[in-house]
Parts: C-alpha cells; sequence; structure tokens
C-alpha cells in the first residue's frame, strides 16, 4: 500500500439489504432513514395532472422537411416561369425588329414614289392630258383687312 493510503480513514460501503415490496418483489436499496413528510400548504395540489415532458427529437421535424421542399419547388418554378418569360420577350422583340425593318423599307419605297409623283414635270403632263391649260396673265387679288405678311 502507497504511503497516502495509508493515511486515510478506513470506509466501508452501506450494506445492502433486500426487503418486499408490496407487490411481493424485492427491492434491494441502502437503509437511509425515512424522508420527511412534505407539507401542502405552500402550494395545494390541483385536479389536473402535471403534463409529460416530450423526448427531443433528433432532427428536423417532417413539417419543416415539407415546407422547405414546398419552398424550393416554387423557386425552380418560378426561375423556369422567368425564363419562360424572358424567352417570349426575346422572340417579341425579336418579330418586332424585323417588322420595324420591314416598314422602315416600305417608308423608303412610299417617300420615292411620292417624290416621282409630286415631281412639277409630271403634274405638268398630267394636266395636259385632262385639258388644263397655263393661264396667259396671272393676277394676285388682295383681301381687305388682312396684313400681308412681309418678305424677307
Amino acid at each position: 500500500m502507497s504511503v497516502p493510503a495509508r493515511d486515510l480513514p478506513a470506509t466501508s460501503p452501506e450494506p445492502r439489504v433486500t426487503r418486499r415490496a408490496p407487490a411481493g418483489r424485492p427491492v434491494t436499496g441502502s437503509i437511509r432513514p425515512p424522508a420527511p413528510a412534505r407539507t401542502t400548504a405552500a402550494r395545494p395540489r390541483t385536479a389536473i395532472p402535471p403534463q409529460l415532458r416530450r423526448r427531443a427529437r433528433r432532427g428536423p421535424h417532417p413539417a419543416f422537411w415539407l415546407f422547405s421542399a414546398t419552398v424550393v419547388i416554387a423557386m425552380i418554378v418560378g426561375v423556369v416561369a422567368l425564363n419562360a418569360m424572358l424567352a417570349q420577350t426575346a422572340f417579341a422583340t425579336h418579330a418586332a425588329r424585323a417588322d420595324l425593318a420591314e416598314l422602315v423599307e416600305r417608308h423608303e419605297v412610299l417617300v420615292k414614289q411620292l417624290a416621282t409623283s409630286s415631281a412639277p414635270g409630271r403634274l405638268a403632263d398630267w394636266a395636259r392630258s385632262q385639258g388644263m391649260v397655263m393661264p396667259d396673265r396671272v393676277a394676285i387679288l388682295s383681301v381687305p383687312g388682312v396684313a400681308r405678311p412681309e418678305r424677307g
């Protein structure tokens, strides 16, 4: 035995006794003095039994998984819908640009056609074919009370 162990007082564990429980089963335990009786004056008993505590869960609740899956699916559907809308917008923009190019080309053709149709030589030829003649004398009439604009 070591020197420090010799200096310790020798203690023995409490003796174990066997006694019979009311149902006839043996109960093992130590000999202890009876616990003092509790008084209920400070806290009266209620008719409602105390609630049993639930055991802590290991892992997320199934409702959490359902909510998470719903959010993820909604996000995926949203992204796909957004991409589809962008693709439709791109097609519509391309079609509008093609229509614009066609309309610009048609406008240029119509402007050229208008220029050739309203040329003074063409108008004179048309007027002669319709029986119109050039006047011999040109008269300018003035209307009283109306000021003439000054030429400048």
